[in-house]
């Protein structure tokens, strides 16, 4: 999970810029494009533990779809403020719960 966790605060760090460069009105849509095959590959890591009869972790696979698809829409249409609150109140705090989730197995 070291190896996982790890990998978690690199998308962490990167979904923080991407949002910053909304916020600050910068070009963000290659960074977002360019993060798309890595976010696929997080939830698909995320998805796989998830799946696992004893998965440590408590949570809801509806709500991550429905984050996913959020951000697709967001992406498609251009939606920088949609896209960035997608980010920051979704994207973000699946990916801090997992961390703290993570933390928090690692202790007992």
């Amino acid at each position: 999970m070291d190896r996982f966790s790890e990998e978690l605060q690199r998308h962490i760090e990167t979904v923080e810029r991407i949002g910053d460069k909304i916020e600050n009105g910068e070009n963000y849509m290659e960074d977002m494009k360019g993060y798309l095959p890595a976010l696929n590959q997080m939830m698909t890591g995320i998805f796989q533990i998830l799946q696992e009869p004893a998965s440590p972790l408590g949570l809801n696979q509806g709500y991550v779809v429905q984050v996913l698809n959020d951000i697709l829409y967001g992406i498609e249409h251009r939606d920088s403020v949609f896209l960035l609150d997608v980010l920051r109140y979704g994207l973000l705090e699946i990916y801090h719960f997992l961390e703290k989730e993570l933390q928090s197995e690692g202790v007992q």
